[in-house]
């Protein structure tokens, strides 16, 4: 059987965190930071720094600047940082995220465990660009559990005044997508939408589950693997659960499972920190099909802006046969009572 039921866009409710003026905090660079190794350490949010301020005039050597920044805790829920660099002299400036290259699972089925693994190699997971509107910021997701991630900062020769990296969060609202059965679900982007979609899921606590992501369809995971669209089938217990949709690359600190058509992707280094690449802003929305053992749910998608991701959330819950046998035990036990 069909189920079509198509899931309209809900703009979510969010406060924008920043901090100014005689609250502001602003953490000044301490060299040598040339290196994740030699990193300064930043804890941002309120009550603490707010901002960074540093010095390059270069893309090398002294002119590496590196902040292993760390985000205040704060209740479960899900956050949007962000990092906009500015200077009062001449733009030129690179803002990055640091990450890790990532060793591909052998391709095949997904048998429940085998994932990628982080190589040692330092990439830029995310890369402030010109064209977005603040230019050169970076932003990335988290929970409220104390996230880190490595900020590097570098320079040209034009570029000898000092620069500033403002810090903002902004909450976020998951968008609610129903309820389905316990059992095999199906999370679908092919023939849906044309972007290159990068999925991840994660459980009530917003922890990423082992093996949960899709960065393109494959011939083990029910699709032809010639998309760039993702497609996971995976199995699901009673539950809350949450989707991360990105655009290519979603990076967090867990590898590709070894069913996905693209294994190599870049990775995080530390744990709970979630961001996606892409620096493109696009109307296209990413809509997909939630597939369960009732059939098919047509869920209408969003657009992105720069290095957006976007969250769902949906309840897996009983089969209605077992909620109609649970019914019937609890009509019986109650008879008994009243024969007392």
């Amino acid at each position: 059987m069909l189920k079509t039921r198509f899931m309209h866009y809900l703009a979510a409710g969010a406060a924008v965190l920043v901090v100014t003026g005689a609250n502001a905090q602003t953490f000044v660079e301490s060299e040598p930071n040339d290196s994740k190794a030699a990193a300064n350490n930043v804890l941002m949010g309120t009550g603490n720094f707010t901002a960074i301020q540093g010095n390059s005039t270069s893309s090398t050597g002294a002119g590496l600047d590196y902040f292993r920044v760390q985000t205040t805790g704060d209740a479960l829920g899900i956050y949007r940082h962000r990092l906009v660099l500015t200077t009062q002299g001449t733009a030129g400036h690179t803002a990055t995220i640091r990450g890790l290259s990532q060793t591909g699972a052998a391709f095949g089925p997904w048998d429940g465990s085998t994932v990628g693994t982080p190589t040692a190699t330092e990439v830029a997971a995310q890369t402030g660009s010109t064209a977005t509107t603040p230019p050169r910021f970076v932003q990335w997701y988290g929970f409220g559990k104390r996230e880190q991630i490595d900020y590097r900062v570098t320079g040209t020769s034009s570029t000898s005044a000092d620069y500033i990296a403002s810090y903002e969060r902004m909450t976020i609202t998951p968008r609610d997508i129903g309820d389905y059965e316990m059992g095999t679900i199906t999370i679908n982007f092919v023939g849906q939408t044309t972007l290159d979609t990068d999925i991840w899921v994660y459980d009530a606590n917003l922890n990423p589950i082992r093996g949960y992501g899709s960065d393109d369809e494959s011939i083990h995971n029910g699709g032809a693997g010639t998309t760039l669209q993702s497609r996971l089938r995976r199995d699901y217990g009673l539950g809350r659960y949450y989707i991360a949709v990105g655009r290519f690359n979603l990076a967090l600190d867990q590898g590709s499972p070894c069913d996905d058509d693209f294994r190599t992707g870049s990775m995080l280094e530390y744990p709970n920190a979630v961001l996606s690449s892409s620096s493109a802003t696009t109307t296209t929305l990413a809509s997909f099909q939630m597939i369960d053992a009732n059939g098919t749910t047509d869920i209408v998608g969003d657009a992105f802006g720069p290095y957006d991701v976007n969250w769902y959330c949906f309840d897996v819950v009983p089969e209605p046969t077992s909620m109609v046998a649970l019914g019937a035990g609890l009509l019986a036990l109650a008879a008994r009572r009243r024969r007392k």
